[in-house]
């Protein structure tokens, strides 16, 4: 995936910003969901703490890259990494992600997921 790619998938989901939005919201709660779930104690200590955790992060990005996969699609990708992003935002670890190339940079985390 490219920037450009990402950028036009952007300005699709933008364009249809109602479908986008339910779509985000989904595996927003999914993907908190299923984290919480599989949070050490340590993770979950550092959630709770507002303390940024890089792993818990991770965990994050590899899940919302099971929900991706699923469609495939760029403007999925767009609605994932917006997901993540604002998880980690309401975590009080920054919106480096919701800024800039976080998106971008957020998206290609989660293709890179294992």
């Amino acid at each position: 995936m490219t920037k450009q790619d990402f950028d036009e998938a952007s300005k699709e989901a933008l364009a249809n910003l109602s479908t986008s939005f339910s779509k985000m919201v989904v595996y927003k709660h999914y993907i908190q969901n299923v984290a919480f779930q599989l949070a050490t104690e340590q993770e979950w200590d550092d959630v709770q703490n507002c303390k940024k955790n890089e792993a818990m992060i991770d965990k994050l990005a590899s899940i919302a890259k099971s929900q991706w996969i699923q469609n495939g699609d760029y403007v999925s990708l767009y609605c994932v990494a917006l997901a993540v992003a604002t998880i980690i935002k309401e975590y009080d670890w920054g919106v480096e992600y919701l800024v800039g190339d976080g998106l971008y940079k957020m998206a290609v985390r989660i293709i890179s997921a294992n």
